[in-house]
């Protein structure tokens, strides 16, 4: 034990003895609200949520493109007695050059996975489940890109059930027209030692679709793009396997700052073990348990500049025959030393309500 002490302080000092070390520190902000409508769905239930994320974070960089980063993430849900309602760990080690990124530990899936929408990641997971515990590769730039991933969302123990995310996507872009696509598999076994009754599940999702991009002198931009949504739902035990399949169209469309992303979906019921396994096994937008579905988001971006955004939306989302109504407010703010690509600032007319 001494020995293996030993080697891992002089791993330590080495790195620290190195010219070219930086050291590098950020503080992250991010508030959400959310006010779902939900009452006649028989999908999902209506909730309100809220809260509030403080993620503090330092490093030390050497030789350029090796970065050993660490902090916590810590949130807070207003209205609770906690003083801290979660506490996780960020930990992880970052290689990064101009065209390729490599993490692996403990860090923000948001960052990793923004091009996944709510097909994949639904919002209450995006707002609760911020990090990613695993590895992710990249290389390419914002509009040509191959990623790979994996995500350990659950270690095996008697009480917990092994699961994991296996995943990739990617996108290339020629002028204004482009081809995209979002996957992943999500093993969700049995607890070690296996519990007697329970076996091994797996959803598989894979979108693929081609568009046009547009982006006029007058500000408006936007997007159009049609594809097909794939999936595999199997539970082993049962001998129980579902392949749905759908037509995806998107439209998308902003104006100062004013905009809406809508996104259709018409093919099979997905979801199938949604009975047996909710939202243990489905990480998506749980309105896909219908056969034809319909997401109009509106929204205004009453802050945008190099460490503030904030946006309010109006979401619609039509299935089952009904409308329902969603609400929702975000606030995030990022002060670091280290960023490269800082957002520039833009001001439209109703950010003159915070001078």
């Amino acid at each position: 034990m001494q020995i293996k002490v030993g080697y891992l302080i002089i791993a330590l000092c080495s790195i620290f003895s190195l010219e070219a070390q930086e050291y590098k520190w950020k503080l992250g902000f991010d508030y959400f609200f959310d006010n779902t409508e939900y009452k006649k769905s028989s999908f999902t239930k209506p909730q309100t949520m809220q809260g509030v994320w403080l993620q503090p974070v330092g490093g030390i960089s050497w030789d350029k493109n090796h970065t050993l980063y660490g902090g916590i993430n810590l949130l807070k849900m207003p209205g609770t007695s906690e003083v801290v309602d979660k506490a996780e760990l960020v930990l992880y080690y970052q290689y990064e050059t101009d065209r390729v990124i490599f993490r692996a530990g403990s860090f923000s899936s948001n960052e990793a996975l923004h091009n996944y929408n709510d097909f994949f990641f639904s919002d209450s997971v995006r707002h609760f489940k911020p990090l990613m515990q695993g590895l992710f590769w990249q290389i390419g730039g914002e509009m040509d890109f191959f990623n790979l991933w994996m995500d350990w969302t659950g270690y095996g123990s008697p009480k917990q059930r092994e699961s994991f995310f296996l995943g990739s996507s990617g996108k290339i872009t020629r002028g204004r027209f482009f081809a995209d696509y979002q996957s992943y598999l999500f093993h969700y076994a049995n607890t070690l030692p296996a519990t007697s009754g329970w076996g091994v599940s797996e959803h598989l999702q894979h979108m693929a679709s081609v568009g046009v991009l547009y982006d006029l002198k007058n500000s408006l931009k936007g997007m159009l793009s049609a594809g097909f949504l794939i999936a595999k739902e199997r539970d082993r035990k049962a001998e129980i396997c579902y392949n749905p399949m759908g037509f995806v169209a998107r439209a998308n469309a902003e104006l100062w700052g004013i905009g809406t992303e809508n996104t259709f979906y018409k093919g099979n019921q997905r979801m199938g073990l949604f009975p047996e396994y909710g939202t243990e096994l489905y990480w998506g937008n749980p309105f896909l348990q219908g056969a034809t579905y319909l997401q109009s988001k509106w929204y205004v971006k009453l802050m945008e500049s190099e460490r503030v955004s904030a946006r309010i939306n109006c979401n619609f989302h039509l299935s089952e025959g009904n409308l329902f109504l969603q609400q929702t407010l975000n606030l995030s703010l990022s002060i670091d030393n280290f960023s490269k690509n800082k957002k520039k600032a833009v001001r439209y007319p109703w950010m003159k309500l915070f001078e």
